[in-house]
């Protein structure tokens, strides 16, 4: 054993026997008062220390000064408190709930919406929404506001606007009308305060009709793209027709602008280079007989090229043999 520990040990031993005789001078009444405070402190522990756990802030509720103390809000952390007081805490990161309502549309059709809202509460107010309205706010002040406006918006559309195009429009007036509603009440010409609760977004996440109204909007739904398609190939096909038609007028004016420079003795020309590029090729020779008068025939054989005269013998246009 080191001396480090025997040193340790020997302290140890002497500071108990310091504070056995230190126990034995007191006098009984105090040794009673000295373990009655620390059962009451123990007992009280959860009450006198309070924790305010990451995203959320307490507020602290005076039992004999006042009431709750709308001016400070504690934060994260250890806070130490009066048993007989109470210091509620509150979440104030963002939230969301979501509900189904019941809502009717301008065409008079009942149907269910599941809107789902995210808020958060404002930490700068939450002694006035704890004094007003309580811990419970989410189901005392919220979702009734929810409810309430996206039956309101939702009777301004019909069925079909909504399922098919005003979703989003539909989910901006219930935010809008949310925030209005959640602000508090100031006199006119007051100075504006900041709101209890703060709304980031509405949601509609679902829509359901009755089955046979579901079944009837999707039919129409696919005759609508159905005739978005047939427009697109009418389309398509008058394009393709204007095109051909441009293609046909250059090849016309091309024909004009080339027919006027193509004479006779220059057809003729361009057919002795090609008779002489034929007979100077190396593959096999074919004899071919022009058939006009004034026609160029080839005789095309062993290498040698000669005029119509030398073929006489054969009729016009008769192949003759290499």
């Amino acid at each position: 054993m080191s001396d480090f520990t025997t040193q340790f040990q020997d302290v140890t031993r002497e500071g108990m026997r310091s504070l056995g005789r230190w126990v034995a001078r007191v006098p009984t009444k105090v040794k009673l008062s000295v373990v009655v405070f620390l059962f009451l402190l123990v007992v009280c522990w959860p009450w006198i220390v309070v924790t305010v756990p990451s995203g959320y802030v307490a507020v602290r509720w005076w039992r004999l000064f006042g009431g709750t103390d709308v001016s400070q809000v504690y934060d994260e952390g250890l806070h130490f408190n009066f048993p007989w007081d109470e210091m509620p805490i509150y979440d104030v990161r963002i939230q969301q709930v979501a509900r189904d309502f019941d809502v009717l549309t301008a065409d008079g059709m009942v149907m269910s919406v599941n809107v789902a809202l995210r808020f958060r509460a404002n930490r700068d107010t939450i002694g006035l929404l704890h004094k007003n309205v309580g811990s419970g706010y989410v189901e005392t002040l919220v979702l009734p506001a929810v409810g309430t406006y996206a039956r309101q918006v939702f009777a301004q559309y019909a069925a079909e606007d909504v399922y098919a195009a005003q979703r989003l429009a539909v989910q901006q007036q219930i935010r809008q009308a949310v925030i209005e509603d959640l602000a508090p009440r100031v006199p006119a010409g007051a100075a504006p305060v900041e709101p209890w609760v703060r709304v980031d977004d509405v949601l509609i996440r679902s829509m359901k009709f009755p089955p046979a109204v579901e079944a009837a909007i999707n039919r129409k739904m696919e005759q609508y793209q159905i005739r978005k398609e047939y427009e697109y190939r009418i389309e398509r096909e008058r394009l393709e027709s204007e095109r051909k038609k441009i293609e046909a007028d250059g090849i016309a004016q091309f024909q004009q602008i080339v027919g006027a420079g193509i004479s006779e003795n220059y057809l003729r020309w361009k057919g002795i280079d090609a008779t002489l590029a034929l007979a100077q090729s190396q593959n096999a020779k074919v004899v071919v007989i022009g058939a006009p008068r004034d026609g160029m025939p080839l005789i095309l054989g062993n290498g040698t090229t000669s005029d119509a005269s030398a073929s006489a013998p054969r009729a016009s246009g008769t192949p003759a043999s290499p």
